[in-house]
């Protein structure tokens, strides 16, 4: 019998190694996954200058310092490219462990505070990239629905915490969610604005990465909470401490 099954073996066609699966880059030598990545790391410094619709093949291979066939070697056309760049990029927003490495359990604003310096450094540091998420998100079905479950997946962090946070409120899982969207629209638009836009009635108050997220999860902070965080946590945003509306009986006296 083993006889049989080694000669059934030996006269059978040798079997081809199975194809990467999709979305899967196929693997290469050391030296070639090293060329692969020199250019990835080209397109992403090109996406962060020029943006998705303007790059070409040819600036890639420019910004890498290789001849312009290489690239079709390794990647199949500008998009692959771009998505693969976009998502290594995305995976840093879902690394919970570095995160909110240091932030003590039940800190829900130093938890916020967290994410938000991650958010924040993202737009100061790297504008282009972000918005390429949103117009790759916009322009190519399969790149938006994996920023949209990335996303989603991030959110739903507050949503399971929302019945334990706010327990007399009742609130059910579509609900939740709904809450939890409204909640993570704070600061969005302004990130935008502030490090995309460079809108000048926004950029006159220089705020560096710190002072932007700190803003920015106060104001989330009072959203979610309908309070203040402590006021010795408050390095930058002190003023928003201050931000409420005088009680009735003070407001008479004055009239």
């Amino acid at each position: 019998m083993l006889d049989a099954t080694l000669k059934t073996r030996a006269s059978s066609p040798p079997r081809r190694p199975a194809k990467p699966g999709r979305g899967e880059p196929a693997k290469h030598s050391p030296r070639g996954e090293a060329a692969r990545a020199r250019l990835k790391e080209a397109t992403g410094r090109v996406l962060e200058r020029v943006g998705y619709r303007q790059m070409r093949v040819a600036d890639v291979t420019r910004e890498a310092g290789v001849a312009t066939g290489l690239f079709h070697h390794y990647f199949p056309d500008l998009k692959t490219a771009t998505i693969e760049v976009l998502r290594d990029f995305m995976t840093r927003f879902e690394d919970l462990e570095s995160i909110e490495r240091g932030v003590v359990k039940g800190d829900w604003f130093g938890r916020s505070l967290a994410h938000n310096r991650l958010v924040v450094q993202s737009f100061a540091r790297n504008p282009g990239i972000m918005r390429c998420m949103v117009q790759v998100g916009d322009e190519e079905p399969e790149f938006g629905e994996i920023w949209r479950a990335s996303y989603y997946r991030r959110l739903e962090l507050l949503v399971r915490a929302m019945p334990r946070l706010f327990p007399s409120a009742g609130f059910g899982d579509g609900e939740a969610r709904l809450v939890t969207r409204i909640l993570a629209g704070i600061g969005e638009h302004v990130l935008a604005e502030y490090y995309i836009l460079k809108v000048p009635a926004l950029r006159e108050l220089e705020l560096d990465e710190d002072q932007m997220a700190e803003w920015v999860t106060v104001m989330f902070h009072r959203a979610l909470f309908l309070e203040n965080p402590p006021a010795a946590r408050l390095r930058h945003a002190a003023k928003l401490a201050g931000m409420r509306r005088p009680r009735r009986d003070a407001l008479e006296a004055e009239t």
